[in-house]
Formats: C-alpha cells, structure tokens, sequence
C-alpha cells in the first residue's frame, strides 16, 4: 500500500505540508539551512503530486498556496479537506480551501468590521473611492505594487491608461486605500507574525523610508535593532493578531501589518510565507537560528502520535517519503542556482571595482 510507516510508542507523527510545487521552498529552506527537530516529521506534498499518492500514516494537514492553485487544483484541495475531515475528525486540519479569505475579501470585512481603516476597490468600483492616496496591486499575487501612490481620481485614472490591456481588464487587480503611516521619526514600520495552530509568534519588524516596505531599506541603528527585538520577544499583539485570523478562518499563515494610531492596520495574510530564507551564517550579527526555533516549537505543537488508521490522499502508489523527497531536491537546486546567481554578481562587481581602481591610480 505504501504507506509512511507509523512508529506507534516512539514519538510524534508526520506533518503534512501542501503547496504549490514550485513554492515548496518557503518551508523547504528552512528544513535545508536549519538542524530543526522538524526534519523527519515534515512532509511538503506539492498538489501537484497529490493524485500520485495513495495511503499515507495520519497526522496533521496544513493547506497552503490557495490563490496559485488552478480552479480544479482547488476543487481537488476543497475535496481531500472535507475527506479527510469527514473520515479522521480528530486529525488537525489547518487552513480550510473552502473557508479561507482571500487578500480582497478578508480586507473588505476588515474594513466592514472596523478593524482597518482603509478599503480596497474593483477597477469597476473606482468611481466611488472616497479617499485617497490609493495604490494599484494584483489581489492574488505576493509582488510589488503596479503603481506608486496616486494622490487623486486624475492621476489613479492615468495610472490605469498606462497599464497593458490585458493587466487592465484583469479581475484580479484592485485599488487599494493608503492604510500605513510613518511614525514619529518619519520612517514606516511593518510588522509581521505568524500563526501556527493556536501558537502566534512575532517574526519581525522591519523599518523603512519608502511606504511599501519590503525589508528593512537602511543600515538599522542600534536602537532600531532593539526595537526589532523587543517586539520578537514580547511578541504584544499576538491576542489582537489571533483574532484576525479567526476572522480570516486561516490557522497556519504569516500576517503583515502596520499600526496607526496604536491600532493595528492588517495589509495581508499569505498563507505559504517564506519562514527564514537566511541561512544562519548569513550575518554575523543576526541570530537567524532564533527565529528557526521559534517556528520549530510552534509547529511542534501540532504534532500527535503516529497512530490510528492510515489517510487516503488519492489511489496512486507513491508515499509521502518519495513526493518529499522530490520536492526537497527541487529546493536543494533552487538554493544552489542562487547561490550560482550570487557569485557571478559578486564576482562582476568585484571586477568593475578593479577596472575603476585601474583607471583612478
């Protein structure tokens, strides 16, 4: 049959991790660069491997990646969900395909239940934004903004022109009300934690002059630094930031906020985040390996005995050891390509820093 052996008396179960195949290195870099106690224990099953597999040993499901999967990937998602949940109650099943909100939606019923103060839009609904600066973003994809902020209906108008055809009539683009504010030293602070089953822990604060912060766009000072510290260690909004994800029925994801006024201001929830992309000797002066543990222990939580009858994902003849492994080796080669990628572009700087040294001695 094919099955994950259970080790029935000798410790937790699997953990099953479902993703969208090429993304599995959100979860997979983090098995690769850090000693967690969660190798052995977690299996990344890409849904597109899924049909593949037969019976595998019980243990909790996470589902992941929902807005990157096909119509009948998430049909497929959907069913195996309410399989699972029908035949196996007590098995944790984080993340329901059915229930969970996407970045539009859980940021309409923020803004319906007075949690954020700002509002998103269709490109057919512009007419009636009443506030602005506004930005233009796709609602289902983690990228950059198509636009900087656009300061009236004139130049959001303009915005859209400029915009390819096809990208302009996209149902997926939106606008999207400026909900951030700098703060008293005239820098932008994005907030980010996680939630793991009940467990909700703070990941970072990163601190940014430009109102889209990505990462942490300056050398941080030494009081920034411990400002980014004392939020992961005391980790303040974790009961208010439990809430919004109830709300957004999602128990597994990574949320990205701001504060206004001392109120948190959601910006979105992904559910298949990046855990820790730094291996733990990328900075000396950052203890990456911190925040490793912090997720290890968290996803530790979920983890039940390996016993009781086995789950049926589909009627293939593959296991889960075999889909794992693949998807690991994919990881593995895209760590090696950007490492490859890293020292070509080091070893190109290195070389015009030569040529100008040449030419100034």
């Amino acid at each position: 049959m094919n099955i994950l052996p259970p080790s029935p008396g000798c410790g937790p179960g699997p953990v099953y991790y479902l993703c969208a195949e090429e993304h599995a290195y959100t979860i997979g870099v983090f098995l690769e660069y850090y000693a967690t106690p969660l190798n052995g224990l977690l299996r990344i099953l890409p849904y597109e491997q899924l049909c593949n597999l037969g019976l595998v040993a019980p243990g909790p499901f996470i589902f992941t990646d929902f807005e990157r999967l096909s119509p009948s990937q998430m049909q497929m998602a959907t069913a195996l969900h309410h399989r699972i949940a029908a035949q196996h109650p007590a098995l944790p099943l984080l993340n329901n395909p059915a229930a969970a909100l996407g970045r539009f939606e859980l940021l309409k019923r923020l803004k319906a239940a007075g949690l954020n103060r700002f509002d998103v839009y269709r490109i057919g609904e512009r007419e009636t934004i009443g506030r602005f600066p506004v930005f233009l973003r796709w609602a289902s994809q983690h990228v950059a903004p198509l636009s900087g902020l656009l300061h009236n209906a004139d130049d959001l108008t303009k915005a859209i022109a400029r915009l390819p055809a096809e990208i302009r009539g996209d149902p997926d683009l939106m606008i999207v009300e400026f909900g951030a504010a700098p703060s008293a030293d005239g820098q932008y602070r994005k907030y980010s934690a996680f939630r793991v089953g009940e467990a909700v822990y703070a990941q970072h604060c990163f601190i940014s002059s430009d109102w889209y912060v990505k990462y942490s766009n300056a050398k941080l000072s030494a009081a920034e630094r411990a400002e980014h510290h004392d939020y992961v260690r005391e980790n303040p909004h974790a009961e208010r930031l439990k809430a919004i994800f109830d709300l957004a029925r999602i128990e597994y994801g990574r949320i990205d906020y701001g504060l206004v006024d001392g109120q948190i201001q959601t910006f979105e929830i992904n559910s298949n985040p990046t855990v820790n992309s730094r291996p733990p000797w990328w900075d000396a002066k950052a203890n990456y390996a911190f925040y490793a543990d912090l997720h290890s222990q968290a996803m530790l939580g979920l983890t039940r005995p390996s016993s009781g009858p086995p789950v049926r994902i589909a009627h293939g003849s593959r296991n889960a050891d075999d889909v794992h492994r693949q998807a690991a080796r994919r990881v593995r080669r895209r760590i090696r390509k950007l490492y490859f990628r890293r020292s070509i572009s080091l070893r190109s700087l290195k070389t015009r820093l030569r040529t100008l040294l040449g030419r100034n001695s």
